[in-house]
């Protein structure tokens, strides 16, 4: 890890992750873990979805974006950043990352680009200090706060104090002829960035310039896949991606316990029940649908069918559904509640 040395600036290239929790430190490991394989054996762990799958591999596009070649994760407490010094003491070599505590400003002004990561709830008092603010500018911010929209940081970069309250999130708009002190992109990566396995949905402001499109593509593509949408697709995307995840979790502790019942041991189920679950993700991945899946192991008679029933019968697909209309509705509604 490298040593708390001062921070002079942002050469080499530096990328700051504000409040590097459970996600901001899943993508910092993902990030690190990119690092550390040949470049030439990673295509084909990431693919760049616009409309359609394609493979994100090196090309001469990529030689003018600028790549991090040092971290800086910001923390608010001890604790945290005690954590996060033990996990990072386990790499070898150690990362070139410097944790920072209680110091935003400094962590954002020695960075090119910067990723938010702290709670929805807490971000006028993330990144709403005039200090934070003047460091931003001219920088590339990443917003990966679910329910946060871009105009939501915009309006608390245009507020005179994080107490101001003429400027409200959700959908509030800065003045038209202000200045904007960082080109904002908004993401949402997975907790499977820490395996490079991410699914991380982007859309971008209008003064992000091809060059930080094309940087911001490739930090994403490093942990993962990624797919353009628009900012009106964000909040049901944000539950089908990042929230979805523990939807499988639960899938999969449901399968464990039966298997239990049945006599198998639970770590050794827990491994037949994950590999499955990816070959069925692989099999949907290169072209087959759930139907066709269902009906080729489904057979006439069988006893896929009848556990199949079973499961209808529990109304499983319904309340799969519905749980991703809930999760949507309260993805929407983080961005408006204030930090206490």
């Amino acid at each position: 890890m490298a040593s708390l040395d001062p921070l002079n600036g942002p050469s080499p290239s530096t990328l700051t992750i504000l409040g590097c929790g459970t996600l901001g430190s899943a993508i910092l490991f993902g990030l690190l873990g990119n690092r550390t394989q040949d470049a030439s054996a990673q295509p084909s762990k990431s693919s760049l979805n616009q409309n359609k799958t394609e493979t994100h591999a090196a090309t001469e596009d990529d030689q003018d974006i600028k790549k991090p070649t040092r971290f800086i994760a910001c923390v608010r407490t001890a604790e945290s950043a005690q954590r996060l010094r033990k996990e990072l003491d386990a790499w070898q070599p150690s990362p070139p990352v410097i944790i920072v505590q209680g110091n935003n400003s400094r962590a954002v002004q020695a960075a090119d680009t910067v990723i938010l990561g702290c709670q929805p709830q807490d971000l006028k008092s993330c990144v709403g200090e005039p200090a934070v603010k003047k460091a931003l500018k001219g920088k590339l911010l990443i917003s990966i706060l679910a329910g946060v929209t871009i105009p939501d940081v915009e309006a608390v970069f245009h507020q005179e104090s994080p107490s101001n309250p003429q400027l409200r999130l959700n959908g509030a708009t800065p003045p038209a002829d202000g200045p904007h002190p960082a080109a904002i992109v908004r993401a949402m990566p997975n907790t499977a960035s820490f395996v490079r396995s991410s699914t991380t949905v982007i859309t971008f402001c209008s003064r992000t310039t091809p060059s930080s499109v094309r940087l911001v593509e490739w930090l994403f593509a490093s942990i993962g896949s990624v797919t353009r949408i628009t900012a009106a697709q964000f909040d049901p995307c944000t539950a089908l991606c990042g929230s979805t995840p523990a939807f499988f979790a639960l899938f999969i502790e449901g399968l464990l316990d039966g298997a239990v019942a049945l006599g198998l041991k639970r770590s050794e189920a827990q491994v037949m029940a994950a590999e499955t679950m990816k070959g069925a993700a692989m099999l949907m991945l290169a072209g087959e649908t759930p139907e066709t899946i269902k009906e080729k192991v489904a057979t006439p008679g069988g006893s896929t069918i009848q556990g199949v029933l079973e499961m209808e019968r529990k109304a499983l697909r319904g309340s799969i559904a519905d749980a991703l209309v809930r999760c949507t509705a309260a993805a929407s509604t983080l961005g408006s509640k204030e930090s206490q």
